[in-house]
């Protein structure tokens, strides 16, 4: 059975949603909502407004509005009875993030947290710093845009919980880091400036979630040609874990991952 799947907020993030559901097995893109109607067509799903409407056409929505109205649209979607993926942060503060949680009991809820389905990154690590740069607009700054990605990325490779976190200034914009439970101690740089990089170093083995790795890795992964390269083929694989009933990361996944930046 195909997961309907309506989108709403068809702006920046919605632009990796969009070609992922075309791509992805068993979800289909259905019908797209927003304030911008012709920001809604560009999707090529069929328009729906109210909001309400679109709720009625499908069985999950995926929220890509700004944070800040996260837990309204989601809220409206779960008190329907629909699945959703909030896209991360799962909402600008942790009581908006309580309300998604508890109305999601008993639903498919995700928060996107494509980074966890990237094919490169492994399912368990001992160690794990990263780094995300580049040119960025969204408006909760890149602690809530960028560094969540890697906090989540963190407790599901460690295998552990955060114990202490902070923000530091360097030389060009700041790092969040933490101390594990157990002891570790990763760390994430946010560079203000420079070229766009998403890059990890687990194990003390360097992965770009970027790029293709070298001739082998384009005949091999021939198929994320320019479709977005192996970033891109991780929506993919969220929504096709989503549509098979596993959803990658809960919206509990996000709330930790929102109240531990929170709390640096």
């Amino acid at each position: 059975m195909t997961l309907a799947v309506g989108i709403v907020g068809c702006g920046k993030v919605a632009r990796h949603h969009v070609p992922a559901l075309r791509a992805a097995r068993g979800a289909e893109l259905v019908a797209a909502f927003d304030v911008d109607t012709a920001a809604a067509r560009a999707t090529g799903a069929a328009l729906a407004s109210p909001l309400a409407e679109l709720i009625d056409r499908v069985d999950l929505v995926a929220v890509c509005t700004p944070p800040e109205t996260h837990a309204d649209v989601a809220f409206v979607a779960l008190a329907a009875g629909r699945g959703v993926l909030v896209e991360k942060p799962l909402a600008a503060t942790l009581d908006d993030a309580d309300r998604i949680v508890a109305a999601a009991q008993g639903l498919t809820a995700a928060t996107g947290f494509q980074l966890r389905c990237h094919r490169k990154v492994p399912a368990r690590a001992g160690s794990i710093h990263g780094i995300w740069g580049g040119p960025g607009a969204a408006t909760v700054g890149p602690l809530l845009d960028r560094a969540v990605h890697h906090v989540d990325l963190w407790r599901a490779l460690l295998g552990d919980e955060v114990a202490r976190a902070r923000v530091t200034e360097t030389a060009d914009g700041v790092r969040l880091e933490a101390v594990m439970r157990g002891g570790a101690e990763p760390y994430v740089d946010l560079p203000a400036d420079g070229p766009a990089r998403n890059e990890l170093v687990v194990d003390g083995r360097r992965i770009d979630l970027y790029a293709m790795d070298g001739m082998l890795g384009r005949l091999r992964h021939w198929r994320e040609l320019g479709r977005g390269g192996p970033y891109q083929s991780a929506f993919v694989a969220q929504w096709e874990a989503i549509a098979a009933g596993r959803p990658p990361a809960t919206v509990a996944d996000g709330r930790r991952a929102l109240e531990i930046v929170l709390s640096s």
